[in-house]
Protein backbone atom coordinates (compact mmCIF):
# COMPACT_ATOMS: atom_id res chain seq x y z
CA UNK A 1 0.00 0.00 0.00
CA UNK A 2 0.99 3.53 -1.24
CA UNK A 3 0.61 6.34 1.23
CA UNK A 4 1.22 10.02 -0.06
CA UNK A 5 2.22 12.50 2.09
CA UNK A 6 2.29 16.32 1.29
CA UNK A 7 3.73 19.02 4.17
CA UNK A 8 2.73 22.28 4.78
CA UNK A 9 0.36 23.85 1.91
CA UNK A 10 0.75 27.38 2.80
CA UNK A 11 -1.90 30.10 1.36
CA UNK A 12 -4.14 30.13 -1.65
CA UNK A 13 -0.76 29.86 -3.67
CA UNK A 14 -0.20 26.50 -2.26
CA UNK A 15 -4.15 25.33 -2.62
CA UNK A 16 -3.57 25.99 -6.06
CA UNK A 17 -0.73 24.33 -6.55
CA UNK A 18 -1.77 21.82 -4.93
CA UNK A 19 -5.00 21.56 -7.33
CA UNK A 20 -2.63 21.20 -10.04
CA UNK A 21 -0.50 18.51 -9.33
CA UNK A 22 -2.04 15.93 -6.90
CA UNK A 23 -4.41 14.14 -8.66
CA UNK A 24 -1.04 13.64 -11.12
CA UNK A 25 1.25 12.46 -7.65
CA UNK A 26 -1.59 10.53 -6.88
CA UNK A 27 -1.36 7.93 -9.86
CA UNK A 28 1.91 8.25 -10.40
CA UNK A 29 2.75 6.97 -6.90
CA UNK A 30 -0.08 4.30 -6.92
CA UNK A 31 -1.35 6.33 -3.42
CA UNK A 32 -4.08 4.17 -2.16
CA UNK A 33 -4.30 7.29 0.92
CA UNK A 34 -3.08 10.96 0.66
CA UNK A 35 -2.93 12.92 3.89
CA UNK A 36 -2.06 16.44 3.85
CA UNK A 37 -0.74 19.08 6.35
CA UNK A 38 -3.34 22.12 5.69
CA UNK A 39 -2.75 24.16 8.86
CA UNK A 40 -1.34 27.05 7.06
CA UNK A 41 -3.64 26.53 3.65
CA UNK A 42 -5.56 30.09 4.94
CA UNK A 43 -3.94 33.06 3.48
CA UNK A 44 -2.01 34.15 6.32
CA UNK A 45 -1.93 31.54 8.46
CA UNK A 46 -4.55 28.44 9.86
CA UNK A 47 -7.18 26.96 8.18
CA UNK A 48 -10.76 28.17 6.82
CA UNK A 49 -13.65 25.90 5.21
CA UNK A 50 -13.24 27.51 2.25
CA UNK A 51 -9.03 26.13 2.10
CA UNK A 52 -9.98 23.29 3.64
CA UNK A 53 -12.56 22.09 0.73
CA UNK A 54 -10.00 23.22 -1.70
CA UNK A 55 -7.48 20.65 0.15
CA UNK A 56 -10.11 17.58 -0.20
CA UNK A 57 -11.56 18.75 -3.77
CA UNK A 58 -7.72 17.93 -4.46
CA UNK A 59 -7.67 14.67 -3.33
CA UNK A 60 -6.69 14.66 -0.14
CA UNK A 61 -7.85 11.90 2.28
CA UNK A 62 -6.99 13.14 5.20
CA UNK A 63 -5.76 16.61 6.47
CA UNK A 64 -3.86 17.46 9.46
CA UNK A 65 -2.67 20.45 11.53
CA UNK A 66 -0.60 21.81 14.20
CA UNK A 67 -0.03 25.05 16.24
CA UNK A 68 -2.38 27.29 13.89
CA UNK A 69 -5.47 25.11 13.81
CA UNK A 70 -7.19 27.36 16.03
CA UNK A 71 -6.08 30.39 13.98
CA UNK A 72 -9.54 31.07 12.36
CA UNK A 73 -12.54 30.90 14.24
CA UNK A 74 -14.79 30.03 11.50
CA UNK A 75 -12.78 26.39 10.55
CA UNK A 76 -13.91 25.26 14.87
CA UNK A 77 -17.11 23.76 13.79
CA UNK A 78 -14.87 21.61 10.98
CA UNK A 79 -13.28 20.13 13.40
CA UNK A 80 -16.13 18.67 15.04
CA UNK A 81 -18.06 17.50 11.35
CA UNK A 82 -15.50 16.27 9.61
CA UNK A 83 -13.88 13.09 10.21
CA UNK A 84 -10.88 13.27 8.17
CA UNK A 85 -9.66 16.47 9.34
CA UNK A 86 -7.34 16.22 12.10
CA UNK A 87 -5.79 18.61 15.00
CA UNK A 88 -3.05 17.38 17.21
CA UNK A 89 -3.63 14.34 19.65
CA UNK A 90 -1.91 16.00 22.52
CA UNK A 91 -4.04 19.38 22.09
CA UNK A 92 -5.81 19.85 25.45
CA UNK A 93 -9.57 17.69 26.03
CA UNK A 94 -11.74 20.72 25.61
CA UNK A 95 -10.23 21.66 22.07
CA UNK A 96 -12.43 20.61 19.40
CA UNK A 97 -12.49 17.98 16.75
CA UNK A 98 -10.28 14.74 17.14
CA UNK A 99 -6.26 13.57 16.64
CA UNK A 100 -6.49 10.00 15.16
CA UNK A 101 -8.96 8.80 12.52
CA UNK A 102 -9.25 5.52 10.87
CA UNK A 103 -9.27 5.06 7.31
CA UNK A 104 -10.85 1.92 6.01
CA UNK A 105 -10.68 0.94 2.56
CA UNK A 106 -11.91 -2.81 3.16
CA UNK A 107 -8.71 -4.31 1.85
CA UNK A 108 -6.79 -2.53 4.89
CA UNK A 109 -7.53 -0.36 7.83
CA UNK A 110 -5.43 1.98 9.28
CA UNK A 111 -4.66 5.19 11.54
CA UNK A 112 -3.80 8.68 11.08
CA UNK A 113 -2.36 10.54 13.69
CA UNK A 114 -1.46 14.07 13.96
CA UNK A 115 0.46 14.77 16.81
CA UNK A 116 2.53 18.59 17.96
CA UNK A 117 5.62 18.52 19.37
CA UNK A 118 6.65 20.19 23.29
CA UNK A 119 9.51 22.36 22.31
CA UNK A 120 8.70 26.12 21.93
CA UNK A 121 5.49 24.81 20.88
CA UNK A 122 2.74 25.43 23.23
CA UNK A 123 3.06 25.38 26.93
CA UNK A 124 -0.58 23.51 27.64
CA UNK A 125 0.28 20.36 25.47
CA UNK A 126 0.49 16.73 26.77
CA UNK A 127 3.32 15.29 26.81
CA UNK A 128 3.82 13.73 23.20
CA UNK A 129 5.62 10.89 23.95
CA UNK A 130 3.00 9.35 26.55
CA UNK A 131 -0.13 10.85 24.59
CA UNK A 132 1.26 8.63 21.91
CA UNK A 133 1.51 5.43 23.83
CA UNK A 134 -2.04 6.10 24.58
CA UNK A 135 -3.50 6.56 21.23
CA UNK A 136 -1.20 2.48 20.17
CA UNK A 137 -2.58 1.15 23.20
CA UNK A 138 -6.02 1.88 21.94
CA UNK A 139 -5.49 1.44 18.32
CA UNK A 140 -4.03 -2.19 19.46
CA UNK A 141 -7.19 -2.85 20.74
CA UNK A 142 -8.91 -1.65 17.99
CA UNK A 143 -6.49 -4.45 15.43
CA UNK A 144 -4.97 -1.18 13.85
CA UNK A 145 -1.33 -2.07 13.20
CA UNK A 146 -0.43 0.59 9.81
CA UNK A 147 -0.41 3.99 11.74
CA UNK A 148 1.04 7.28 10.18
CA UNK A 149 2.30 9.92 12.18
CA UNK A 150 2.66 13.52 11.40
CA UNK A 151 4.69 14.96 14.42
CA UNK A 152 4.76 18.51 14.00
CA UNK A 153 7.18 19.79 15.30
CA UNK A 154 9.66 23.07 16.25
CA UNK A 155 12.70 20.89 17.39
CA UNK A 156 14.55 18.48 14.82
CA UNK A 157 16.06 16.67 18.04
CA UNK A 158 12.19 16.35 19.34
CA UNK A 159 11.46 15.21 15.82
CA UNK A 160 14.22 12.03 15.99
CA UNK A 161 13.94 11.02 19.85
CA UNK A 162 9.93 10.52 18.78
CA UNK A 163 11.22 8.83 15.69
CA UNK A 164 13.85 6.26 18.16
CA UNK A 165 10.81 6.18 20.72
CA UNK A 166 8.52 4.88 18.20
CA UNK A 167 10.73 2.83 15.95
CA UNK A 168 8.97 -0.41 14.92
CA UNK A 169 5.81 0.67 16.70
CA UNK A 170 4.72 3.21 13.85
CA UNK A 171 4.62 2.59 10.16
CA UNK A 172 5.61 5.76 9.27
CA UNK A 173 6.33 9.26 10.58
CA UNK A 174 6.38 12.12 8.82
CA UNK A 175 7.49 15.65 10.37
CA UNK A 176 5.71 18.99 9.71
CA UNK A 177 6.71 22.55 10.54
CA UNK A 178 10.09 22.79 9.10
CA UNK A 179 10.84 26.16 8.07
CA UNK A 180 13.05 25.96 5.22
Amino acid sequence: MNVLFIGDVVAKAGCEKLQQVLPTLKRQYNAAVTVVNGENSADGNGITPGSLQILFDAGADVVTTGNHAFRRRECYDAFETQEFLLRPANFPASAPGKGVCIIDRGAFRMAVVNLMGAVNMHPQLSDPFATMDAVLAELAQQGIRTVLLDLHAEATGEKRALAFYLDGRVSALVGTHTHV
